[in-house]
């Protein structure tokens, strides 16, 4: 078995991994990136929204108008339960946009290697290479060949079921099973789509009994349509989903419009189990960014952004060339994330769907300061507790138990110790960002 050496091996060349080999490479690190599938290739497990954020950092690598070339900028997200909808407006040049993988994972691999990356696509890795317990090279394996590469460090950035993870002994200390299953498929985008005011070109993540819907446009001329519900009832869904999904999509009222005239493109997607995570993110010679360390429910679609963001984090950790910089991104990663993963938690809970909720999203209908407050969590200046001040939630409450509709008083209280909680354990994890407490992850 042949052998050379890279400064640094990453696993998986989709958006954590060749945006991580992009920064790398502009930071003249030798960067080797191994992708087990071809490409282009499609990712059917994404959402496809890249919101503020993750196009700023898109524009910080003079990649932003190219992905806007193949995929038309989202103006507005509605959100919300029932009949009770918001509609967040974004300022032109601050949309997000939904491309599909197959276009977008491409464009990333080729931009990687501009950038001076190499990239070998259907190469898998297979097995770490170690000098006692360091991580110092990868075995990677193509056309049946296998090759081993040394090098400083090794990311995986392959996914929730990652294989770097399982071979360095990643362990997981925050995660849970998936409460939903979903289905979803696309839909050639009808022409009043953009000028409509019932859709006005944007996207949409609205619950509807106990289930949510989601509608991203995607490219230039399609949709993405989903239905997401509780993993109880999974037995509504076996052996007839087609029909089930078509049903709900031609009799929901926001998507009748849109797919009456129409067959979805291709056979609809499914899928009725997972689990979401925290993974240790670091060790002696090795990192994991995007899914593979960080899996959270896709419901706000959070994922994309939040693997450009970590992989840029990761390389400014990997050219400072010491473990400590990867365990301090490992945890400045934690503390950014938390909240966020919380948040994507409470949208997917089937009771999601509440008196109280319903009550917030009426405000937020209403007033434009809650409007902004949401582009702030888009823009990543703002957490999603902090959209509703407590003494703003306090009013709505009392306004709903006033009008005697006292179902909002158990969500309230709910929502109280939620909060209180997410924000003990973030204030521990704080501490183990800046090293004031001991870390038992890496004791």
């Amino acid at each position: 078995m042949t052998a050379r050496e890279v400064d640094v091996l990453v696993a998986g060349a989709r958006c954590a991994g060749a945006t991580l080999a992009n920064f790398l490479a502009r930071k003249g690190v030798k960067t080797l990136v191994v992708e087990k599938d071809t490409m282009p290739s499609d990712q059917p497990m994404s959402t496809h929204f890249i919101g503020t954020y993750g196009m700023s950092v898109l524009d910080e690598l003079g990649i932003g108008d190219k992905v806007r070339a193949f995929s038309s900028p989202v103006p507005c997200v509605f959100n919300g339960v029932e009949e009770t909808v918001a509609r967040i407006d974004f300022p032109k040049g601050t949309e997000g946009t939904c491309p599909r993988r197959t276009e977008l994972d491409m464009l990333l691999v080729e931009e990687a290697r501009a950038a001076g990356a190499e990239v070998q696509l259907s190469t898998k890795l297979v097995d770490v290479v170690k000098d006692g317990e360091r991580v110092v090279g990868g075995v990677v394996e193509h056309d049946g060949v296998r090759e081993e590469i040394r090098c400083k460090v090794l990311v995986g950035a392959d996914g929730r079921h990652s294989k770097v993870a399982e071979l360095v002994g990643a362990n997981e200390y925050k995660g849970y099973e998936t409460p939903r299953g979903g289905v979803w498929a696309y839909w050639p985008r009808p022409a009043f789509f953009a000028d409509d005011p019932r859709y006005r070109g944007g996207a949409a993540i609205i619950h509807v009994g106990d289930e949510y819907r989601l509608m991203f446009p995607t490219n230039r001329d399609q949709l993405v349509i989903g239905i997401i519900f509780p993993i109880e009832k999974a037995d509504e869904w076996s052996g007839k989903h087609r029909e089930v999904y078509l049903d709900r999509v031609r009799s929901w009222s926001f998507t009748k419009p849109l797919t009456k005239d129409a067959e979805p493109l291709g056979k609809p997607v499914i899928f009725v189990k997972g689990r979401f995570f925290f993974r240790r993110a670091a060790g002696p010679g090795w990192a994991l960014v995007g899914d593979a360390g960080l899996f959270k429910d896709p419901a706000p679609g959070l994922g994309i952004t939040d693997a450009f963001r970590d992989a840029r984090a990761l390389a400014v950790a990997i050219a400072k060339g010491t473990d400590q910089a990867l365990v301090q991104y490992w945890r400045e990663r934690d503390v950014a994330s938390l909240e966020l993963f919380e948040f994507a938690k409470n949208l997917g809970t089937p009771g999601y769907n509440n008196p109280l909720t319903r009550a917030l999203f009426e405000e937020i209908r209403k007033h434009e300061h809650l409007q902004a407050r949401i582009r702030g969590v888009h823009e990543r200046t703002r957490s999603p507790f902090a959209v509703f001040k407590t003494s703003e939630v306090v009013r709505a409450s009392l306004r709903e138990i006033l009008r005697g509709r006292f179902g909002v008083v158990r969500p309230f209280l709910d929502a109280g110790k939620n909060g209180a909680a997410v924000a003990k354990e973030l204030a521990e994890w704080r501490e183990l960002a800046r090293g004031t407490t001991r870390d038992p992850a890496v004791m």
